[in-house]
């Protein structure tokens, strides 16, 4: 089947080509939320560009045993394109530990990541009633395990706008099944030679017509992507803020 597919960083996909959003000089305020999901007290940071509203919006979730801060630049390059956007920690990560921590390794049916869909769903409840936010223009970055998870809450309560997965390691054979199907706009970005990633990206390329997927070199996963890369969290911004402007 078809896919638009950049590979190596060569610029032959539509995530690399897409029409510039311009960046601004914008102010923006930025605000510690908590929210309540099934006991548990998330904790996030709610970053709201100082401009009319309402403005669309984008949620961002860590990557296993990692926190938010690593968004926190993919957050100001967003503001700088008039989205706002909420960092959030999921259960048992960064400081949502009411309940518990999330402990490396132990991660075989863990409720701690694999119960997490209602975690994002909260997060979107929680942007959605915000009246300085648009919640018809929304978008969700998810990390490793956190892709299956925003994947399962956009099966579960309807999909957003559009959406990122950055090494969706644990995406299920459902989330593949329904990309095309979700009629949203989602973007895939894997390194090369990652280990346990190969037969997900093979199996996205093959079943999807419309995802975009991006393979870098390198064998960074998740988040830690956007460390090694230093020009993708502005592209990601630029993709995302095309996306919820239109």
């Amino acid at each position: 089947m078809w896919m638009r597919t950049v590979a190596l960083g060569l610029a032959a996909s539509a995530f690399w080509l897409s029409p510039r959003v311009t960046a601004q000089e914008i102010d923006a305020e930025e605000t510690r939320v908590t929210i309540q999901s099934d006991g548990w007290t998330l904790v996030g940071d709610f970053r709201l560009p100082l401009e009319p509203a309402p403005v669309p919006a984008v949620l961002m979730l860590n990557h296993a045993a990692r926190d938010r801060t690593d968004y926190a630049r993919l957050a100001d390059l967003l503001a700088r394109r008039g989205v706002a956007s909420l960092r959030l920690d999921l259960r048992g990560h960064g400081e949502s530990l009411n309940l518990g921590r999330f402990v490396p390794g132990e991660r075989e049916h863990n409720p701690l990541i694999w119960d997490a869909e209602a975690d994002v769903a909260a997060g979107i409840e929680y942007l959605r009633s915000d009246p300085r936010v648009d919640g018809a223009r929304l978008g969700v970055v998810g990390a490793s395990y956190s892709g299956e998870e925003m994947a399962e809450a956009g099966r579960l309560g309807g999909y957003e706008r559009a959406y990122v997965a950055l090494s969706p390691g644990s995406f299920s054979d459902e989330s593949i099944g329904a990309i095309d199907t979700s009629g949203v706009a989602w973007l895939f970005v894997v390194s090369r030679d990652e280990r346990h990633l190969g037969a997900i990206t093979a199996a996205v390329r093959d079943e999807s017509r419309s995802v975009e997927l991006v393979v870098l070199p390198g064998t960074e996963h998740g988040a830690r992507i956007l460390v090694a890369r230093t020009d993708l969290a502005e592209r990601i911004a630029v993709w995302l803020a095309a996306r919820l402007h239109e």
